[in-house]
This record gives structure tokens, C-alpha cells and sequence, in this order.
């Protein structure tokens, strides 16, 4: 067997992908995601990935559905409005690329079937918790919803920024925490 051949043989090349794609974001952000730097690092050929995921915007949603089940296990773990709301912007400090590209509705397939998915599944738990907090004979509040999300939203994208630096203690762990029971009234 040749190099040649052998640097095409991957287990999983489709897993392998998505890791090397995600890697290469959080060391050096959204604009070097590039198929072809992409695929030199994982050791194939461009067109390799193509049976997988098509153009580049194929891999890019995916990854981007992996954060999201990552985003919702995340959540999951959580009992109240104002833990999950310190848990969403704790994932988006963690993951800083991962969550932004989640969002970047320029460089994603929406229509993806795994990104609608899991994506779906994210907004459901906010919507679960929404109406958890609400009060019994509450309608279904959209603007509701909507604006408690957008306020974790925000504060999240202002923390990946360092922008809260400023608001917060930094010697103070739960000042996080009691920024977002704060902001959500949760």
C-alpha cells in the first residue's frame, strides 16, 4: 500500500472531520475554516469530504448541530430559569467558536436535518423553561420567551467580547451567576 492510499483509510472520517474542523475553530477562529485546510489536516483529499457533508456549509452546520446537543446536555442539567441561563453563557465562554458559529446563519445550511433538530431541541428546553417559570394560567408567551433568550444571547456574546469584565468581580466566581438571576428575574 502506497502513502497515497493510506491517507485516505480514516475509521470515521465523517467524526474525524468535524473534529479537525472544530479544532481548527477554537484555535483560529471562523475565517480559517476552510474545506481544504480543513481536509489537509485531517490527511485527505478536498473532494473526500464532499460524500459527507457537500459543500463546505454542510460541515460547518453540522458542527454546529454538535454544539447545539452539546448546548442542550448542557441545559439539561439544570433545575431553574437562572441555572440554565448561567449555564448558556457559561457553554458560550467555554466554547467561544463553537457558539458563534452556531449562529452565523451566513456560513450554515439551516435546512440541514441534524442542525434543525438540534437546534429544535435547544430552543424547546428554553421553551420549557419559560413556561415552567410562568404563572399557571399564563398563555404561551412568544415575546417572552424570545426576550429571555435574547437576553441570555446577549450577555453571552458580551462575555465571549470580555465586555462584563467590567460589571464583574473577578475574584468572585458566583458573580456570574448572580448577574444572570439579575438580568432574567429568575
Amino acid at each position: 500500500m502506497t502513502n497515497e492510499n493510506r491517507r485516505y483509510h480514516h475509521g470515521d472520517l465523517r467524526a474525524e472531520l468535524l473534529r479537525v474542523a472544530r479544532e481548527i475553530l477554537e484555535e483560529e477562529g471562523i475565517g480559517a475554516l476552510k474545506l481544504r485546510a480543513i481536509t489537509r489536516r485531517t490527511g485527505v483529499s478536498a473532494t473526500a469530504a464532499a460524500p459527507h457533508f457537500g459543500p463546505l456549509s454542510g460541515l460547518l452546520s453540522d458542527l454546529a448541530a454538535t454544539g447545539f446537543l452539546e448546548l442542550a446536555a448542557t441545559l439539561a442539567r439544570e433545575t431553574t430559569q437562572a441555572g440554565m441561563a448561567h449555564a448558556y453563557v457559561r457553554f458560550a465562554l467555554d466554547n467561544p467558536g463553537l457558539f458563534t458559529l452556531m449562529f452565523r446563519n451566513d456560513a450554515l445550511d439551516r435546512t440541514r436535518p441534524d442542525y434543525i433538530a438540534s437546534s429544535g431541541q435547544v430552543l424547546a428546553m428554553l421553551e420549557r423553561a419559560a413556561e415552567k417559570g410562568a404563572a399557571h394560567d399564563a398563555p404561551h408567551d412568544t415575546g417572552r420567551l424570545a426576550a429571555r433568550w435574547g437576553l441570555m444571547h446577549g450577555l453571552s456574546v458580551l462575555a465571549i467580547g470580555g465586555m462584563l469584565e467590567r460589571l464583574l468581580d473577578k475574584e468572585d466566581p458566583a458573580a456570574l451567576e448572580r448577574l444572570m438571576i439579575e438580568a432574567t428575574g429568575a
